[in-house]
């Protein structure tokens, strides 16, 4: 159970997540919710987040890490095969195994490797957000489909993070302080929705270019609260707007119906 969010930006990508962590037994009981992080910042230059087996998670930074001379200096198209084919490896012993353990288990068995990944990574110096699905089949955020989600909170997201981009930035990417904002709020929402399985603290990391190289940093806990007093203020002032729009003492009562004879 988990929310990861993505969204590109126009100097740069936003990367977010709730920090819950449910540990269960082969047979899908879950037995506890712990908190952890659940953005891995690589090198200084890029982040990555799964929603799925924590190991599977663990596997996939060191993949990263193993190809990233090589992703460097290669165009997005490549970046993306050199990726898949190295995800891929650990995710395909997975499937065979699961495949194996199901005929004992049950269908059950399949469930630890269903996964999916997002990668906010700077080849060639420019930023991308790409996800990543359970085949590791990679896709590139554009700039008409700027924000990505994944995770059992992706029912909620998806719909939230789109009336905040039909709201605010419908016409244009927005900016990094914008992206963040959206991430906040958008999880601040999960997790007063959700049914469970999502819960703070929130987490936030952005992908810059400084200079001449990529910078990726973790958000401090006191700049995730400056964004989440931003929400806070943007829903006090819906608020105010409800307000605004009730009737008034003075305003004509419409008339009554006629009793019927």
């Amino acid at each position: 159970m988990t929310l990861i969010i993505g969204i590109k930006c126009r100097d740069g990508v936003a990367v977010g997540a709730d920090s819950a962590a449910t540990l269960g037994n082969p047979i899908g009981l879950s037995t506890v919710i712990q908190p952890m992080a659940k953005l891995n910042v690589i090198r200084d230059s890029a982040i990555l987040a799964t929603s799925g087996p924590v190991g599977l998670a663990q596997l996939h930074v060191d993949s990263v890490d193993g190809r990233w001379n090589s992703l460097r200096e290669a165009d997005a198209a490549a970046a993306c095969r050199s990726l898949r084919d190295a995800l891929r490896p650990d995710v395909e012993v997975c499937l065979k195994m699961s495949s194996l353990a199901a005929s004992i288990m049950g269908q059950g068995a399949r469930t630890p490797v269903v996964h999916s990944s997002v990668l906010a990574i700077a080849p060639k110096r420019r930023p991308l957000l790409i996800q990543f699905d359970y085949l590791c089949n990679p896709e590139v955020a554009t700039d008409d489909l700027p924000f990505v989600s994944i995770g059992s909170g992706q029912p909620i997201a998806d719909p939230f993070l789109a009336f905040l981009r039909h709201t605010f930035w419908k016409d244009r990417l927005p900016c990094l302080s914008e992206g963040i904002l959206a991430i906040v709020w958008t999880l601040t929402h999960a997790i007063r929705t959700a049914t469970g399985g999502i819960a703070g603290p929130i987490q936030a990391a952005t992908l810059t270019i400084r200079g001449t190289q990529p910078e990726a940093r973790l958000l401090t806990h006191e700049e995730i609260e400056e964004h989440s007093l931003n929400v806070g203020e943007a829903e006090k002032h819906l608020t105010q707007f409800r307000i605004l729009h009730q009737p008034t003492a003075d305003e004509p009562q419409p008339p009554q119906p006629p009793r019927p004879p």
